[in-house]
């Protein structure tokens, strides 16, 4: 006698059930497949911010520092009030290291102004260290009566500036909210260009209502 026919791994056709997908199953499938693609999706608009921000460092020439805490100090101000560096924690810093004499300075700091009143106190500190022997009768000078919209402090030994590493003027540093060094900018830049406005939104400040 010939024996009946078998197939599904010797499976007489008599014992085969049809197997249906559980209800659960089909969910879980569902649901995976959801959020494989919203995972894609934030990892591609990650990749196209991180890219903007990177194109943005790259445009204004700034060098990318390992990230710490920035160096702790306290200045005087023009009162003669202490400017102490750990007063800004919560806000993103850009912390310029300055000279009268200098004379890129003196042509980056109309756009120093302009991003100070552009930006929102809440979330950014613009904070301009002089470097100056002569002390506050050569900043006084140097403003002509037209007072910054920005801190402004005193470091005459240029210790602080040592500090940090910078030997040339300006030099300007980048700190996050937290505190700590992200970016180094040595030479003058535009401070309104957009690039700037990009790198600054990235690390949480943001421009006035």
């Amino acid at each position: 006698m010939t024996e009946p026919a078998r197939a599904y791994s010797s499976m007489p056709k008599a014992a085969r059930r049809t197997w249906v997908v559980p209800r659960w199953l089909k969910e879980a499938f569902v649901a995976f497949a959801v959020i494989s693609i919203a995972v894609v999706g934030v990892s591609k608009a990650l990749q196209h911010f991180g890219g903007k921000v990177n194109r943005a460092a790259s445009a204004l020439e700034a060098d990318e520092l390992r990230i710490g805490a920035a160096p702790a100090f306290s200045l005087p101000d023009r009162d003669g009030k202490p400017v102490d560096l750990s007063a800004y924690r919560g806000k993103v810093v850009l912390l310029n290291f300055w000279a009268t004499w200098c004379p890129p300075c003196r042509d980056e700091e109309p756009s120093l102004r302009q991003l100070a009143r552009a930006m929102d106190p809440r979330k950014f500190q613009l904070l301009a260290v002089s470097v100056d022997e002569g002390g506050w009768p050569a900043i006084d000078k140097f403003f002509s009566g037209n007072r910054p919209p920005y801190a402004v402090a005193l470091d005459p030994t240029a210790r602080t500036s040592q500090t940090y590493g910078t030997t040339k003027y300006p030099e300007s540093y980048l700190i996050d909210s937290e505190g700590n060094l992200r970016l180094k900018f040595i030479g003058p830049r535009n401070w309104t260009d957009p690039a700037v406005f990009t790198l600054l939104d990235s690390f949480g400040a943001a421009r006035r209502d």
